[in-house]
């Protein structure tokens, strides 16, 4: 009996050390992870200090997040060149025509880097941040990770459009009362390659055709037309953003949204040049937007961060709203899919 008892104990005991060696293997591992981190951080900047400078390309103002940067990486100067995408596009080609590098790091829409990046134009770069980034938010093979995410809505102005007006479908934008009410981008191209696609090519043109005969108001640009529809210029508006609706709103404009189904997401991934002049700098700058610290940045400025573990400033903007798949199918149409737009929707 004496025998059998100290087996007990000594099994016991030995439990407990494998459980504590088991703990103690668990905290090395994050203690080296994070030693790891560290190091390879540190060495970033050894290498920024000698660049001294990164160069940006963006479609998005991004002086929130410079003074920030600045503060934390004072040695660096940040070159930045904001314009549209396609000057981008341009600027990127001849560059690489001329092999004449400047861009360091590239903010763009999704179609623009995709295209870009089978190009060649991009290089893998797995910051650590991606960790915390949903598998919609990242390329696959790690040539990007999305920063922002905008998401197409139907904004109202609500003196115009009462409750039990407001449309629950977009089937619901076919009635006769909203002829010459509904406003649109004049480049929703985007949103409509994914309608066509969801409702099937054939029911899909025929429903954009029907739309088409609302004789809808055409506005360049997202911004400009949630302005026009909180001046009353519209009743309606297709293919706003819900973060542009919040911000009107928080200045007082009677606007207000609905995500119809299916609300088509538009990425906007942060990717690094293959030919960048200032490596070292770019990985700390793109380390920095994906940060927990960049992305409330981001979310302090209205749009929807895509890091998981950071919240839209105004929740409802992210929480449960359920958003369609990327089609990364539709962007060898894109060309089609403007044509069709323009004669469909705008008539000409």
């Amino acid at each position: 009996m004496k025998y059998l008892h100290s087996r007990k104990n000594h099994s016991v005991v030995r439990g407990y050390c494998l459980i504590l060696f088991m703990c103690l293997l668990a905290f090395g591992d994050r203690a080296i992870a994070a030693q790891s981190d560290k190091d390879r951080t540190a060495a970033l900047v050894e290498g920024a200090k000698k660049e001294g400078k990164v160069v940006l390309y963006t479609t998005t103002a991004p002086t929130p997040f410079l003074k920030r940067f600045k503060e934390i990486y004072p040695f660096l100067d940040v070159e930045v060149t904001r314009t549209g995408e396609d000057n981008i596009l341009i600027k990127m080609l001849a560059e690489e025509r001329a092999k004449k590098y400047v861009v360091d790091v590239a903010g763009l829409t999704l179609n623009t880097a995709e295209l870009l990046k089978s190009k060649g134009l991009f290089v893998k770069y797995l910051s650590p941040q991606r960790e915390y980034y949903p598998e919609v938010s990242r390329d696959p093979e790690g040539y990007w990770t999305d920063t922002f995410l905008n998401l197409n809505v139907l904004g109202y102005n609500t003196k115009l459009v009462s409750a039990r007006e407001v449309p629950k479908s977009y089937h619901d934008l076919l009635d006769p009362k909203w002829k010459r009410r509904i406003g649109m981008d004049s480049k929703a191209f985007w949103w409509f390659a994914n309608m066509v696609k969801v409702m099937g090519e054939k029911k899909g043109l025929e429903y954009m055709r029907m739309l088409g005969e609302q004789q809808l108001l055409f506005r360049n640009g997202r911004t400009l037309n949630t302005q026009m529809l909180a001046a009353g210029e519209m009743s309606v508006l297709i293919t706003t953003y819900n973060y542009m609706v919040e911000e009107l709103k928080a200045k007082g404009a009677p606007v207000e949204w609905v995500p119809l189904d299916p609300v088509i997401p538009e990425l906007h991934p942060m990717a690094i040049s293959t030919h960048a002049p200032h490596p070292y700098a770019a990985k700390l700058f793109v380390d920095f937007i994906l940060s927990r610290e960049g992305q409330e940045i981001m979310a302090s400025t209205f749009r929807i961060p895509s890091r998981t573990d950071v919240d839209a400033r105004v929740p409802k903007l992210k929480r449960g709203i359920k958003i369609l798949p990327i089609d990364y199918s539709l962007f060898g149409d894109y060309e089609k899919n403007a044509k069709l737009y323009r004669e469909i929707l705008m008539k000409r």
